[in-house]
């Protein structure tokens, strides 16, 4: 068969979903096209997970960029049909379909063709459609709050929601009109409660099987063993974690105050310095808390991207238990990674990162926004054993295997079996 893979930004995630998904497919003798903007030879210096599929014959590649007639990243539905007739595709995943909401709209209400084969599209962003809870914390949304003119228009909305709103995307253009046959999501709450054409997704975190020449990258000479030395000064049940760029949404303000209200808590920032957004500012002076950690020698940084997989792979092991800060509560590929590992987790009670780790036993939560409850579960978190954890951790990743996601998207791309 024939399959495209859309996806126009590629930044975080989506370059890892495009490399699992294209590795496995093409590995079954399967032809692989990859829609996304700019040219392969951009790759190496900007999608480096990418790269080996360059040389592989089963897989092509086309910037999405060149075939749309205004230049833009994202193609209308007629610019896909084409794509999709042009390359004879069979079946189309969109890797993250909310950007394309607009063009769904206009296939539901007539105003563009059907798209050709077996469409899927997967949607991030979900928690407005159903258990209706904010994105960053997790907190229900109320029906009555704000008076009762807010609350009529809230009810009103949730009766007959605006042709722009996510409930009428979800209700009207998925689930009414099957703009896609597959509706893909990475919260089980919304597949259990809706089932097909809803269908849950394992989270993909990381490339499996990376070849050797992946496993060590230039950051691995320079800072393995300085983090190896950290670390056995620390001692790995006293190592606060922290992956990634030091983002709001991940809560990098929320990794140094823990830090700071624990003077036997030695923080390790793995990943991109802090990144600052206007619109979202840190709920502390990050640079006043990072000097005084480096100061009393708690803090170990990075201070940039971690590329090798070694590299990452020599963080996780290194702790005992990895807390997760973030205030987006959807769902959590650091929280899976340290999963991975072996660690248990503590995350914020709320949003679908607290239902797992209640429901599946994967550690401890805290009630997020309070501080002190934070500091107070954490330092009792380090007094439970990690191993008394791991027989639950082992059974809840295995639906996260290659083994696991392969059975998924050949049943929601090929329509082998059923989707889990």
């Amino acid at each position: 068969m024939n399959l495209l893979f859309y996806s126009p930004q590629m930044a975080g995630h989506p370059q890892v979903y495009c490399r699992v998904l294209a590795d496995l497919f093409a590995e079954e003798g399967h032809s692989v096209v990859i829609a996304g903007a700019g040219a392969a030879a951009e790759w190496p210096r900007k999608w480096p997970d990418l790269v080996p599929l360059i040389a592989n014959p089963r897989v092509r590649f086309v910037n999405v960029t060149s075939r749309s007639a205004t230049g833009r990243d994202e193609l209308t539905a007629e610019e896909m049909r084409t794509l999709q007739e042009d390359f004879r595709i069979d079946s189309t995943l969109w890797i993250d379909a909310n950007p394309w909401a607009g063009e769904l709209r206009r296939i539901a209400e007539k105003q563009a063709p059907r798209l050709r084969g077996r469409t899927a599209g997967i949607f991030a962003r979900t928690s407005g459609w159903y258990p209706r809870e904010n994105d960053y914390g997790g907190a229900p949304v109320p029906l009555f709050s704000g008076g009762p003119r807010a609350s009529l228009a809230r009810l009103k909305n949730l009766a007959w929601p605006g042709r722009d709103s996510q409930a009428h995307l979800f209700r009207t253009v998925l689930l009414r009109r099957r703009a896609l046959d597959v509706v893909v999501v990475k919260d089980e709450r919304v597949s259990e409660r809706f089932g097909p054409p809803v269908h849950w997704m394992p989270e993909i975190f990381k490339v499996f099987n990376a070849p050797g020449a992946e496993r060590n990258g230039s950051d691995w000479d320079a800072l393995a063993g300085p983090i190896r030395q950290y670390i056995q000064r620390a001692g790995s049940d006293n190592v606060l974690l922290f992956f990634g760029t030091g983002a709001w949404y991940k809560g990098y303000d929320l990794f140094l105050r823990l830090a700071e209200l624990d003077p036997s808590t030695f923080a390790l920032h793995a990943g991109a310095p802090a990144r600052h957004e206007p619109e979202r500012p840190m709920a502390a002076d990050t640079e006043a808390m990072r000097e005084r950690l480096l100061r009393q020698r708690r803090l170990f940084e990075t201070n940039a991207f971690v590329e090798s997989p070694a590299l990452v792979r020599l963080v996780f092991d290194g702790i005992a238990r990895f807390v997760s800060t973030h205030r987006l509560t959807l769902s959590s590929g650091t929280m899976l990674q340290a999963l991975d590992a072996g660690k248990p987790v503590l995350t914020p009670a709320t949003g679908n990162v607290g239902y797992r780790t209640r429901k599946h036993g994967l550690g401890l939560t805290y009630r997020f926004g309070d501080e002190e409850d934070l500091r107070a579960q954490w330092l009792r978190f380090r007094t439970l054993p990690p191993e008394g954890f791991k027989p639950a951790i082992r059974a809840y990743m295995e639906q996260f295997s290659r083994e696991a996601v392969a059975k998924t998207f050949r049943a929601l791309l090929l329509g082998e079996g059923r989707a889990p």
